[in-house]
């Protein structure tokens, strides 16, 4: 019985390796398609307003029309600065008569150097007053700054307008700009000219973009970046829509993709049993995106490594692991 009892206390050999099967990380480009939300937007967009505080006295655009760049849209009350214009003319005529009397008087010692000068600076005076004077009459007459289509007018003739009462919008929408954001994480995968689609509700029309711009800041706010792309075709969208974007981000080339099943929870968020020397190691990673069956490592795996992706309910950290399969990104 003594005998027994000491075979029975005696330590077991060591037990077999456990079999798992083992992904051999390698840095491989990929494409990953991206969905995000948008805002359609006019290529140009404005609404008018005069610089004056005037009397509207004529309106020369009809609502809802199609204007060309320069075209006049309204006219203000300018009668009382064309009066002070015409005072300024015939001040500037008779200052212009002086110059070219003192400029024969002076070679003579007729007149002293102080009164050809008070003259020349007259007649100098009075021909920016007239400058002045005609660009605020200019500024009566509200033209239209591009090519575009009228909105819904705001006010009527007889109404006295000022810088804060808007007459009318104009929208160039000869192209439509979408406005979109994307996570940080992709700041470095969008670059201008990068192609893109996008659909709008009520329009079963697939259109098509292209980035022009990327604003030069993540938003601290959302931690995303603000993406703008244009559409030079956008027959039937309105600016304001809203727009499913879906942009293709071709051959990402930042961490390591490696099958979804070989993620495993981590003390600190998620890991992958790192296979070496036989052994396993948890090791704690930083993913990114997401695909049906790919996860992106960034930090935490380097190339080379070997990761088990099967058997993980019964790896622990130290455990021996022997291979059964090796398997390798396409």
């Amino acid at each position: 019985m003594l005998l027994s009892w000491v075979c029975c206390c005696l330590p077991h050999s060591s037990a077999a390796p456990l079999t798992a099967e083992i992904y051999s990380v390698r840095t491989v480009p990929f494409d990953y398609t991206l969905t995000t939300v948008g805002t359609l937007r006019a290529n140009e967009s404005v609404t008018l307003v005069s610089e004056l505080s005037r009397r509207l006295v004529k309106i020369h655009v009809t609502e809802g029309s199609e204007v060309a760049a320069g075209d006049r849209l309204f006219k203000l009350d300018d009668s009382e600065l064309v009066a002070e214009l015409a005072e300024i003319d015939a001040q500037l005529k008779l200052a212009s008569t002086n110059k070219k009397r003192v400029d024969k008087l002076l070679p003579s010692k007729a007149i002293s150097q102080q009164e050809y000068d008070s003259s020349t600076a007259a007649l100098t005076i009075l021909e920016a007053q007239r400058h002045t004077q005609a660009v605020m009459v200019e500024k009566t007459e509200i033209r239209a700054p591009f090519a575009g289509r009228v909105g819904v007018r705001q006010v009527s003739e007889g109404a006295f307008v000022s810088p804060t009462t808007p007459l009318i919008t104009l929208q160039d929408v000869s192209s439509i700009k979408v406005d979109f954001p994307l996570p940080e994480r992709y700041s470095n995968e969008v670059k201008p000219g990068q192609h893109f689609t996008f659909t709008v509700a009520g329009n079963g029309q697939v259109f098509e973009g292209s980035v022009t711009v990327l604003e030069p800041a993540i938003d601290s706010a959302t931690r995303s970046l603000l993406v703008r792309g244009l559409c030079v075709s956008p027959k039937g969208l309105l600016p304001g829509g809203f727009a499913e974007v879906t942009l293709k981000l071709d051959h990402l080339t930042h961490g390591f993709m490696v099958p979804s099943q070989a993620l495993v929870p981590s003390p600190r968020g998620q890991g992958v049993y790192v296979i070496s020397d036989g052994k396993a190691k948890l090791q704690t990673v930083e993913i990114g995106i997401r695909t049906d069956d790919q996860v992106q490592i960034l930090r935490g795996v380097k190339d080379g490594d070997a990761v088990a992706i099967t058997n993980l309910l019964r790896i622990r950290p130290g455990l021996e692991v022997k291979a059964a399969s090796t398997l390798v990104h396409p």
